[in-house]
């Protein structure tokens, strides 16, 4: 698949504007003219070149009049990250030239600063070898620096950096103030200011400041990326980042990026064009966020802003909705063709906002937190259409027990079995049997008892039992927190500290085959029996149906994370599923010939972008949709073949129930193929012939989810 053969969805609503922004029209022709009529080099001295440096001229000065600068540098860069490594190399720099003795031990920067910040003070402070301290500048719970601790550290600064927008929260910093504070207790140190989420929502006047350093980036506002820009006041120090060409006034060396250029020119136009309607005026969004609000209170009634409103930029939300996880609401409000983010950092194994945990949130809070931003050019009607997606998302998780109400479609009524729910690494299992209404979970996590008490209420189970494997800290805080929830008639007295019921002990109506004499006691759960073996560190063994049966077989094992194979490989058949307590590598479940390492599998599952004609008209294929329910059922799939729901939570109980299928070519998709990967992965390692679509239904060219 070519770049030009993937396609923006017709029905989008793009909400995710602090993350980047679409390219406007009148920008787009800019870049396009550029690009084919005045590719010059701006350093070369004939008409070309000429041509083009007058569009690098122009746009610096358009850019000093956006932000205010009359006088000192205005320099163009790859975009902020460029302008805040350049800065903090010239602050590091000039700090270096004092005697060792006299040097500032310190690098000041706000806790909620964009990452980009400390990393680059970390880096350039050990690389120049200045050796100060990182200090972070802590935040109130309304997201707004300590000026009282700039106070009594400003004057051991080498440098010290703010923001003026949080990327997060949309949260205001008030730069008069704290250049009262920084000015006062120590008037040279170099101070920058990531202006970033500022430009276009907030009014600059940089030559009323004493801000050294102000980076900025085009593609947070309509513009492409790749280009950017960056004010240095007169009286800052400055070192170039990039040097040898001479380009920039050898400020900034290397071949301008005039169609990077062009576009700043025409959004910079576009800006001071008192007359255009391109830009809507603050009153206008702050009605946008008004109707946002409403509309997310009406469907999520357990919802929390994480920022004070007033003292944020209209363009920003961010909430949290108790008992829902981040990546539910993200992946349903995909579904709905809503595009957002959440509050956590960009790395995979980050499930938490360090934005949020800075404010002194609760932890729930960071990490279920979500961030719906749009733009200075969103329209009414776009507003007006999430505002009824938004109730479509909410309607889904609320049918998928996610979110509990008075009435529910219980699309979750469908679980029965096993069900894996994983929080990181931890694996918990809930095993249900749905005709007699009876649930038991094993090994819960704190972080999903929310989870685990929505489908117990949603659905009325009754709990048989809540176990763990471990009696480590995080196990009984679990089983203190959800025994007295779930089971609230009994005494945590009758347990002992995994959980157990001490009533559940001794002889069973029935023994299972595999591990008969080392069966400690059992508990029902519909037809099914759970038999604990073992004493320290136990592991649970789920059988087949009992129903007129002295002897059954082994079908689950959950083995926990503490125990080792060689404990409990003589509790299993060759058709025992292995359910690890910790799966840091998404093998989900386990056969015991993996164990034992016996396994050969082919792991040639991917089906190359384009090559997809096959998912659309055979009718022998099967359809393994990974994704969640409630993603599942607000898309259909325009295609031949048998569709069958099958998300991660499921594969487990999937696998055992269909052994029919491995006689079937079997194709997985999901959203991204990141899911869908994992799955294939795993049904091919236990037999069945399975691939799956690489980049998923976002690049595939049929209606997304």
């Amino acid at each position: 698949m070519k770049p030009i053969d993937i396609q923006t969805n017709a029905n989008e609503l793009y909400l995710d504007c602090n993350a980047t922004t679409p390219v406007l029209p009148e920008i787009i022709e800019a870049v396009s003219h550029t690009m084919e009529s005045v590719f010059g080099n701006p350093s070369s001295s004939h008409i070309t070149g000429l041509k083009a440096r007058y569009i690098l001229d122009t746009t610096r000065q358009l850019a000093r009049k956006t932000v205010g600068l009359t006088s000192g540098r205005l320099i163009f860069t790859s975009g902020a990250t460029e302008g805040i490594q350049t800065a903090v190399v010239s602050a590091i720099y000039a700090a270096m030239q004092a005697e060792p003795g006299n040097r500032k031990t310190l690098l000041l920067y706000g806790a909620t600063e964009h990452k980009a910040v400390p990393q680059a003070l970390e880096h350039w402070n050990k690389l120049l070898g200045l050796n100060a301290q990182l200090v972070a500048i802590p935040v109130n719970r309304q997201g707004v620096l300590d000026t009282q601790f700039i106070a009594q550290h400003a004057k051991d600064a080498a440098m010290i950096c703010t923001m003026a927008v949080n990327n997060e929260t949309g949260v205001v910093q008030d730069l008069e103030q704290l250049e009262k504070v920084i000015r006062q207790h120590n008037p040279n140190v170099p101070w920058m200011v990531d202006c970033v989420q500022a430009l276009g929502k907030k009014a600059l006047n940089l030559d009323a400041t004493t801000i050294d350093y102000a980076p900025f980036s085009g593609h947070k506002l309509y513009g492409p990326k790749g280009i950017g820009f960056m004010a240095v006041r007169d009286a800052a120090p400055y070192t170039p980042l990039i040097i040898g060409g001479g380009q920039e006034s050898g400020q900034r060396s290397g071949t301008e990026n005039l169609p990077g250029i062009a576009a700043l020119n025409a959004l910079f136009e576009l800006m001071q064009d008192e007359s255009n309607n391109r830009f809507q005026n603050d009153d206008t969004l702050q009605s946008y966020r008004n109707q946002l609000v409403d509309a997310l209170s009406t469907a999520f009634p357990s919802i929390v802003f994480n920022h004070d409103l007033d003292i944020s930029v209209p363009t920003t939300l961010n909430f949290s909705v108790e008992g829902v996880a981040s990546r539910d609401i993200m992946d349903v409000f995909d579904a709905c063709q809503i595009r957002v983010s959440s509050g956590s950092a960009c790395s995979s194994k980050v499930t938490k906002s360090f934005v949020l945990d800075a404010m002194g949130l609760e932890e729930w809070r960071s990490g279920s937190a979500i961030r719906l931003s749009f733009g200075p050019a969103t329209r009414q009607e776009e507003i007006n259409e999430a505002c009824v997606r938004i109730q479509q998302a909410a309607d889904a998780l609320r049918n998928s027990c996610l979110i509990v109400a008075d009435t529910n479609n219980d699309n979750d009524a469908q679980l029965d079995g096993v069900v894996q729910l994983k929080y990181d690494d931890h694996c918990c299992y809930l095993i249900i049997d749905r005709e007699a209404r009876e649930i038991a979970v094993v090994d819960p996590h704190p972080a999903l008892a929310g989870r685990i008490e929505n489908i117990v209420s949603c659905q009325h189970y009754r709990v048989k039992a809540v176990v763990c494997s471990a009696a480590d800290s995080v196990m009984s805080q679990s089983i203190e927190l959800l025994l007295p929830i779930l089971i609230p008639s009994q005494s945590i007295d009758e347990y002992d500290v995994f959980g157990w019921p001490k009533t559940a002990t001794g002889l069973c109506d029935v023994a299972p085959v595999e591990c008969e004499d080392s069966v400690i006691g059992c508990i029902s759960i519909g037809e099914r029996r759970l038999f604990r073996v073992g004493t320290r560190n136990p592991v649970y063994v789920l059988s087949e149906s009992a129903t007129l049966k002295a002897l059954v077989h082994s079908d689950f094992l959950f083995t926990g994370a503490e125990a080792s194979p060689q404990t409990y490989e003589s509790f299993m058949s060759e058709n025992t599923l292995i359910c690890p307590g910790r799966d840091p590598e998404h093998h989900l479940v386990y056969t015991p010939c993996e164990l034992s390492g016996d396994c050969r599998v082919d792991d040639g599952v991917n089906i190359p972008i384009g090559d997809t004609d096959e998912f659309w008209h055979r009718k022998d294929l099967v359809i393994v949709d990974v994704r969640e329910r409630q993603e599942h059922v607000l898309t259909d799939l325009p295609c031949c073949a048998e569709v069958i729901n099958v998300p991660l939570t499921e594969v487990a109980q999937f696998i055992h129930s269909n052994p029919h299928l491995r006689e079937r070519d079997i194709i997985c998709l999901c959203r991204s193929g990141n899911r869908s990967q994992v799955v294939a992965n795993v049904l091919k390692r236990h037999g069945f012939n399975s691939r799956h679509l690489l980049g998923g239904l976002a690049l595939l060219g049929a209606p997304a989810a």
